[in-house]
């Protein structure tokens, strides 16, 4: 058979055995691949429906291999864009749907490894990717979210050199976030865009965001600890985290005075540990509401102050002795699995894996319980109202 699942697999397996290696023959592997995903492109067009999923599979794994081992070499990176990103737009102009999560994990796999200033060819495609249609596909979520937010992080400058490609990012968010299916996918790129945009260039769109947000908060049940709750507190503590606590607090103040104390008391502080269990979500939480609670003078008055940093301080017991990690499979994972193209699920390919130190949004700060007990050292000077209190929380939880 031409479409022999088992040959494909034992290509990918030399090629990550291989790895920086593969370089002698990886135009040639490539350009064949490509060849082979054109035709059956073909296939699908003349309702021709290719026989074995698993083999097409293998493909693009052995693609993301090769990708994954040219990483440190430029000018192989820019070859194999030039492979790739033809028949991912022939599949998005198509609609090639059983293709299309696939291709767009490559090309965001070629996106973080690409040195700036990108390409013009990359802007082009960009606003077919902000398309509602393509966002509808369940299969598609997960590696369009990667693949956006892998934009904002190399080109922010060119995104807002377009107001009118920046404006559809921001209705895309929106429109994600309204959803309960996608709402994790808005938040995702939002904490992106408060990281790698400019700080400048927050205020233009904040307020927006924030209401969107605390609109379709209003709407959730109140015992609600989904993610629509986790992505909205891991926001707020990113944004303080990175830019300080003053313009988050005036812009809740003015959507109604008191409301960050009102959500800090009934929300935020007794659902932290609830809803928060990511290593690096922890991490945001406990660098943005300690820059709240010891940097804004306002919040030295909040009836809450002790129950909220005791929920910071409980993060950080939580996270003693548990490392990141990578939870990654090793290369000679086993890839049996039944797939079929009526299978809407996200089809991650492991060779296309991102590289966990990307989770880190704030990588200048390494130690988070360092930064925190800095902090309350230096808000018991400045707060002495508060010192008895910030006495008792390291004592309770051993804070050197």
């Amino acid at each position: 058979s031409k479409e022999n699942p088992h040959i494909m697999k034992c290509v990918m397996r030399v090629v990550t055995v291989a790895q920086a290696d593969v370089s002698a023959v990886a135009q040639m592997l490539v350009t064949k691949l490509t060849e082979i995903l054109s035709a059956l492109c073909q296939s699908f067009q003349n309702n021709i429906a290719p026989k074995n999923p698993a083999f097409h599979h293998f493909i693009f794994e052995t693609l993301a291999a090769v990708i994954k081992h040219m990483a440190g070499d430029a000018a192989a990176i820019v070859a194999m864009e030039g492979l790739i990103i033809p028949p991912f737009q022939t599949v998005i102009s198509q609609d090639i749907t059983e293709f299309q999560p696939y291709f767009v994990q490559l090309i965001a796999q070629l996106l973080e490894r690409r040195s700036t200033p990108l390409p013009d060819v990359y802007t082009q495609i960009l606003p077919i990717l902000l398309k509602q249609p393509l966002w509808a596909a369940k299969s598609n979520q997960p590696a369009l979210c990667r693949l956006i937010k892998a934009y904002v992080a190399k080109c922010p400058d060119q995104i807002l050199a377009s107001q009118d490609l920046f404006h559809q990012i921001l209705g895309l968010i929106q429109w994600l976030m309204m959803q309960k299916m996608t709402d994790q996918y808005a938040f995702s790129i939002l904490n992106s865009i408060v990281v790698f945009v400019p700080a400048a260039k927050l205020p233009e769109f904040l307020p927006s965001m924030a209401t969107t947000a605390l609109e379709r908060f209003q709407k959730l049940p109140p015992a609600s600890n989904g993610k629509f709750l986790r992505g909205l507190i891991v926001f707020f503590s990113l944004y303080m985290a990175k830019h300080g606590p003053d313009m988050l607090f005036n812009l809740l103040d003015s959507v109604q005075p008191g409301l960050l104390e009102q959500f800090l008391t009934h929300v935020w502080a007794p659902k932290l540990t609830a809803v928060v269990h990511d290593v690096y979500d922890k991490k945001i939480c406990q660098i943005g509401m300690c820059r709240l609670l010891c940097e804004e003078p306002r919040a030295y008055g909040f009836g809450c102050w002790d129950k909220a940093m005791d929920a910071v301080c409980k993060l950080i017991a939580e996270s003693r002795g548990k490392a990141g990690g990578t939870n990654g499979l090793d290369d000679d994972v086993d890839f049996e699995f039944i797939m079929s193209y009526n299978n809407s699920a996200f089809v991650p390919l492991h060779n296309a894996t991102p590289d966990k130190t990307t989770s880190d949004l704030l990588p200048d700060v390494p130690d988070a319980p360092a930064f925190v007990v800095q902090r309350l050292k230096q808000t018991a000077t400045q707060a002495p109202q508060l010192a008895s209190t910030i006495q008792t929380l390291a004592q309770t939880y051993q804070l050197a």
